[in-house]
């Protein structure tokens, strides 16, 4: 019945698009949707004689440009609660010092310091934290002493109403359906996996393109969220298939890494059953796919174990042994995993209750603690803070501590962010131009509310649809140096001081964008590098003393934090490497540069893997005696030649030549493991260590990939001043 529902909606939906000729796109959905809560934060207050209707407004705002465009009443209520937090923050603060500003000040800029540097550090909705900090630096009344609980309270409810408006407009009008779209990303990322396990022998160009479709896709399914309540299966139980998938992705990254070995036209001599494997596992794909798309039930093959021909292994090089039988083991686990994807999308689809096993799943970490970049942006917000204090108490300008907390809140959007002041003021410049034709040719003749409702919600559109959310922000200050409210007051001096407040603290802004840390793109860029090459010496170095015995907790420490921040590490590298001008740097070839940081994010993908592996086995005595007799130069000393900041053409040689290496390291190999007697061991443990031998040689080729194309680029010329 409800499908028929759903069918029937569906069928009206598009009859009604044809018979617009047009369908609404989720931008113009948002702009209608923000511009609607704009206008109702101005009319509803003065319409009921409320003061503080412009703090609604901004509230609406700041919402708009850092949040979502998905609403729900849970997301509105958390708003809401920051709001509170720092309003009874901001109004202890004024309880506990009310003659004592200095302290008062000390104290605010401390606290607004720490839901400010969570605003950079959340993977969420930074609009709950930026809203707790905004509110602690609004209930301050410019250093008055008379009514300010009351003025603290006006402003707390009047952000609470805009948060309230935003809300409702966003769950009732055009709710985002998030189960429609987990489905949708779901079965994307199903076409994609079976493809590149398709292609996984395929040229290194195709599996490169498949592989980077295959990220895409999981990134945008796991940022998905299961609504519970439409939903056929509760949040714990998606996002353990969330982790499936993922487990998926990891076996499947793992077979398309390397190039075609030289046994696999004849692995069938090695594994007796590999076509089986290979074909149960095709099925496989093929009915998870069919599942997502009709519901189709899938047939589930029996669990299958490789049989090996052990006598025509031993024929193998150690290293091609490792490789082929990380392989099948790397298939084994993704048959594994299909298989209990599949018999979870069959509870799903069957018309009896929807059980799952339960299963130990990592959480997922909401925040990304001690990033260098969010802690000295942190700093910067602090001076600015300060900076902006002195300039309020020294000159008195026009607006008072309005200057202080937008500079400081806004901040965010501008320290280490490509998002550059300057680009902002002109914006606002165009704004401001927009603005005075406004209040000179249109404001003068709106006589009643619809029409005044109207013009806020068109200048609200023009921004929020032909401009980033992220600065629309900036183009909106205008419509604030309007001064709207009721009884409107005509007068252009005063337009004019709070159009110089705005400028003011926009000039702030631009002045700490480079002071004291640089954020120029080329300046960022090789700082990231050299902390890339120095987080992957630190995760190399503790999985190896985890072999040796000799960890630490501070070993322990330093890893961890290598290990959260590599992969992020990467990601800024690939924004800064993308922001470099050309123009500036003529020399440098961008498409080389990037590609470096492309199979940097190859590297440190398999390095994780590696790592979590080694954390995994480090009570595998075949590894242990490995390690133990290990002699050959270890990869983290090449590793720690970058970061001293050598260029390629500045290591030793040794290090440059790929074959010569890997025939060393293969003849290292075969002299120790010559000497174990590999039946005392069990199979698993056997396994295990060719599995973490595979897996270390895939790092060193990554790692050589890296450095080839290190060699093409001159990064020195980076260092040089533009001037």
């Amino acid at each position: 019945m409800r499908e028929a529902t759903q069918e029937n909606n569906l069928a009206f939906t598009k009859r009604l698009h044809s018979l617009l000729f047009f369908s609404f796109s989720d931008k113009l959905k948002f702009s209608i949707k923000a511009s609607l809560s704009m206008a109702l934060a101005y009319l509803i207050p003065l319409s009921q004689g409320w003061s503080q209707a412009s703090t609604a407004a901004i509230t609406v705002m700041l919402i708009a440009a850092m949040g979502s465009v998905s609403e729900s009443v849970t997301k509105g209520a958390m708003r809401m609660i920051g709001t509170i937090v720092g309003a009874v923050v901001g109004m202890t603060l004024i309880a506990i010092f009310p003659q004592e500003r200095f302290l008062f000040l000390l104290s605010l800029s401390l606290l607004v310091a720490i839901p400010l540097y969570l605003v950079r550090a959340y993977k969420g909705d930074p609009s709950i934290f930026m809203l707790t900090a905004m509110t602690m630096m609004m209930v301050f009344k410019s250093g008055e002493v008379d009514d300010v609980f009351l003025f603290g309270l006006d402003k707390t409810y009047m952000t609470i109403f805009g948060i309230m408006v935003y809300t409702l407009v966003g769950v009732f009008l055009w709710p985002v359906s998030i189960e429609d779209s987990t489905t949708k990303n779901a079965l994307e990322l199903s076409k994609s996996q079976s493809q590149l396990f398709l292609d996984r022998d395929a040229p290194q160009e195709q599996r490169a393109k498949s592989l980077a479709l295959l990220l895409e896709r999981e990134a945008s399914l796991e940022s998905s969220t299961m609504d519970t309540g439409t939903a056929s299966i509760d949040m714990q139980q998606w996002h353990s298939m969330v982790h499936n998938y993922k487990n998926i992705n990891a076996n499947l990254t793992l077979l398309s890494m390397h190039d075609k070995e030289t046994y696999i036209d004849n692995i069938d001599q090695y594994i007796s059953n590999y076509k089986t494997l290979e074909e149960d596992i095709v099925l496989l794909f093929n009915g998870i796919t069919l599942a997502w798309e009709d519901g189709k039930e899938i047939t589930l093959p029996e669990a299958i174990i490789p049989e090996y021909e052990r006598e025509r292994i031993k024929v193998l090089s150690h290293l091609d042994r490792a490789s082929l039988i990380t392989t099948i083991q790397d298939m084994k686990k993704l048959h594994e995993a299909l298989r209990v994807l599949a018999t979870k999308l069959n509870r799903i689809h069957s018309p009896l209750p929807t059980f799952f096993d339960s299963e130990e799943i990592p959480q997922n970490k909401r925040f990304v603690w001690g990033d260098v970049e969010h802690l000295k942006g942190v700093l910067v917000t602090f001076m600015i803070f300060w900076t902006a204090i002195y300039f309020w108490i020294t000159m008195n300008p026009p607006g008072g501590f309005m200057i202080v907390a937008l500079a400081t809140g806004l901040s965010v959007l501008t320290t280490f962010s490509p998002l550059k002041p300057s680009l902002l003021i002109i914006i606002f410049s165009l704004s401001f131009v927009f603005a005075t034709f406004m209040y000179v040719f249109v404001l003068p003749h709106l006589h009643y509310g619809w029409e005044l409702g109207l013009f806020i919600f068109v200048y609200s559109f023009i921004s929020f649809y032909f401009i980033n959310p992220k600065i629309s922000i900036f183009f909106l200050l205008g419509l604030f140096t309007l001064n709207i409210m009721s009884p409107m007051y005509y007068n252009f001096s005063l337009f004019l001081s709070v159009l110089l407040m705005f400028y003011l603290f926009l000039m702030l802004l631009q002045m700490f964008y480079f002071i004291p840390f640089s954020t120029r793109p080329e300046h960022l860029f090789l700082e990231l590098k050299n902390r890339f090459f120095k987080l992957s010496q630190t995760m190399l170095d503790a999985g190896r003393k985890h072999q040796e015995g000799k960890g630490s907790w501070w070993g322990n420490l330093k890893a961890n934090y290598a290990q959260n921040h590599l992969m992020g590490t990467v990601k800024k590298m690939q924004l800064w490497g993308s922001k470099i001008d050309e123009k500036y740097f003529d020399v440098i070839d961008k498409h080389k540069l990037l590609a470096f940081t492309k199979e940097s994010e190859k590297f440190a993908y398999l390095l994780e893997l590696l790592y979590d592996k080694d954390m995994m086995m480090k009570h595998n005595p075949l590894l242990k005696n490995l390690i133990k007799n290990y002699t050959f130069p270890k990869l983290s000393d090449l590793l720690g030649e970058y970061v001293k900041g050598k260029a390629p053409k500045d290591v030793d040689d040794f290090w440059k030549n790929k074959t010569q290496i890997i025939e060393a390291i293969e003849d290292t190999l075969s002299s120790i493991l010559a000497e174990i007697d590999f039946d005392a061991y069990s199979r698993k443990e056997i396994a295990a260590l060719y599995e973490n031998i595979s897996l270390r040689r895939n790092v060193w080729l990554a790692l050589f990939d890296c450095q080839e194309i290190m060699a093409e680029i001159d990064f020195n010329i980076l260092k040089q001043s533009r001037f």
